[in-house]
């Protein structure tokens, strides 16, 4: 009986939320410059989502909107970067940002890491 409890924790805790990785779209967007970023946001679903301010290092973790084909734009004061086909589910996008005129986009593999490591890390 003790294993059962075991087996249920592991499922509550990773394949649940994998799942739900599975039915979303989302974007980590992450500063490896060494200097802060200002005025970064992300727009879909014609919509602009404001993040602010990432300091060298930091980065931010969302989940994209469900609106069908789209395009993930990503924004620093008035320049705009990576112009990237996505979808409501199974995209998900990690973003570089190494300099303010210089950010980099590319489809995170969808097995590749859990949900909580991206998240979280």
């Amino acid at each position: 009986m003790r294993y059962l409890g075991v087996v249920v924790t592991f499922l509550i805790l990773i394949i649940i939320p994998n799942l739900a990785w599975l039915a979303t779209s989302s974007v980590r967007i992450h500063n490896f410059s060494n200097q802060p970023i200002s005025a970064v946001a992300y727009s879909a679903c014609e919509t602009t989502h404001a993040i602010g301010n990432l300091a060298p290092g930091q980065s931010t973790f969302r989940f994209l909107e469900a609106c069908g084909d789209d395009t993930l734009e990503i924004l620093i004061g008035s320049s705009r970067f990576c112009r990237t086909y996505v979808e409501g589910e199974l995209y998900h996008i990690d973003v570089t940002i190494k300099a303010p005129n210089d950010v980099g986009c590319s489809y995170d593999h969808l097995f590749s890491s859990l949900l909580i490591k991206k998240a979280l890390w």
